[in-house]
């Protein structure tokens, strides 16, 4: 199992090239508080960038799978059962 990183996938059209995907989500309130938080860039930079990315809505729709991160051990779960979910697929090729 690989993992690749690609803050587009979808808007470029790499999910092709995929076997699976996954969203990773927050609520939109929260995505922002933790952007905020950082401090590594304006809420007005936030609002731009957010505005050039495909809806959350449609990302989580289109992925193959969800991964909700509103705790570390919710979000961990999630993970556990992408990678056994993915590794029973695989055995079964």
């Amino acid at each position: 199992i690989a993992v690749l990183d690609i803050p587009l996938l979808f808007e470029n059209g790499s999910d092709a090239m995929m076997d699976a995907t996954v969203c990773v989500t927050a609520p939109p309130e929260v995505q922002r508080a933790r952007v905020m938080e950082r401090g590594t860039m304006s809420a007005e930079q936030f609002d731009t960038i957010l505005a050039k990315q495909m809806p959350d809505s449609e990302k989580r729709a289109r992925a193959d799978y969800v991964i909700v991160t509103d705790t570390v051990e919710h979000a961990r779960a999630q993970v556990q059962f992408v990678i056994n979910d993915i590794t029973q697929r695989l055995t079964h090729a």
